[in-house]
């Protein structure tokens, strides 16, 4: 059975921190495109599985969340081509640290209380087989 969406996102983003973390030490290009890599990976798999499943509902926090990814894409992009320019590592941390905290706090918190399992299961293997898919188109 496929890892529970809520946990399965929840891991991923203690990595992506983990990996923000590494690069406010050092910048360097192989961390940069590890976390680049795991990022888009990441909010792609949640446009297509979580937030459809949510917009019906909660259209204006996933348009929030989306707006969010609009930014981090923007900011991981500013990143690479500034050579991991300190100002606008803080300003992609912070804009990730946000939109982490808003989704385990809030979005998810309403998720679990609108889907049942069954839909919980679907949207977490959906989440899954996103992922890795774009996991190997960004490699």
């Amino acid at each position: 059975m496929a890892t529970n969406i809520f946990e399965h996102i929840k891991s991923e983003h203690r990595e992506v921190e983990s990996l923000l973390e590494q690069l406010s030490g050092s910048y360097d290009r192989s961390t940069y495109d590890l976390l680049n890599q795991s990022l888009q990976a990441h909010m792609k798999a949640e446009e297509e599985s979580l937030y459809p499943a949510m917009e019906g509902q909660e259209g204006e926090m996933v348009q929030h969340a989306q707006e969010e990814h609009g930014q981090i894409r923007q900011l991981l992009q500013q990143l690479k081509q500034e050579g991991g320019a300190a100002s606008v590592l803080s300003q992609l941390t912070q804009a990730i640290q946000d939109h982490v905290q808003e989704e385990e706090n809030d979005m998810f918190p309403r998720a679990q209380q609108m889907f049942d399992q069954g839909r919980i299961e679907q949207l977490s293997q959906q989440f899954d087989e996103v992922d890795q898919r774009m996991i190997q188109l960004v490699r």
